[in-house]
């Protein structure tokens, strides 16, 4: 089977979580994307991609459930898994009430969440999608607001700004590929079927409503 596996914060957890569910495929040179081995495949792409890979070049996925929202992929999600967890926050300076944010700036790696969040609110903000350094965004008067993953805040409070109001809780997921669902159906249920008795960490997984 073809794995598709998020390069950076997710990749360890998500090679661990692998090898509980008996795939095991060696890692060896930082600088190769696809590694092959005992008829499986892991691909590495990076975080953002894994949904965009697995829907079009593999079977199976690991990726953040903000990941897949925001892609909108079209992917069959059946496990949760108890690692990567954060959550996705607007975070502006101390002066902002969220309902402040009407007509303003808001920078974020999260242009669909956020734009669906605001609209939901009946907030009218005007979504400006940068790929980095989001709490230099305020600073800089890019944006008046930002909304991006908080894990410990403390890159928010070293930049004096303050978590107004969190969007969604974040934590890595299993999805598959639906095409290959039904190709490799033994295969895959087979896999899901180990992979759920135990996540990266050890422990039981939880099912995923999709």
């Amino acid at each position: 089977m073809k794995f598709v596996i998020p390069r950076g914060r997710l990749m360890d957890d998500s090679l661990a979580f692998l090898r509980n569910a008996g795939i095991t495929v060696e890692i060896n040179d930082s600088r190769k994307l696809i590694f092959r081995q005992d008829g499986n495949e892991i691909i590495l792409p990076r975080a953002r991609d894994v949904p965009v890979y697995t829907e079009y070049a593999g079977d199976i996925g690991i990726c953040g459930t903000d990941t897949l929202a925001e892609s909108r992929s079209n992917l069959f999600a059946p496990l949760s898994l108890d690692f990567g967890k954060c959550r996705l926050s607007i975070i502006a300076p101390r002066k902002y009430r969220l309902r402040d944010l009407d007509g303003l700036d808001i920078a974020t790696k999260h242009p669909n969440i956020t734009s669906k969040y605001f609209s939901s609110m009946g907030i009218d903000a005007n979504i400006i999608t940068l790929n980095g350094s989001l709490e230099l965004a305020p600073e800089t008067g890019i944006a008046d607001a930002i909304v991006d993953i908080v894990q410990t805040g403390e890159t928010m409070r070293k930049n004096k700004l303050v978590e107004i109001r969190k969007i969604m809780d974040i934590s890595a997921i299993v999805v598959v590929n639906r095409v290959s669902q039904k190709i490799k159906y033994e295969e895959i249920n087979s896999f899901i079927e180990k992979a759920g008795e135990f996540n990266g960490n050890g422990k039981v997984c939880k099912k995923y409503i999709e």
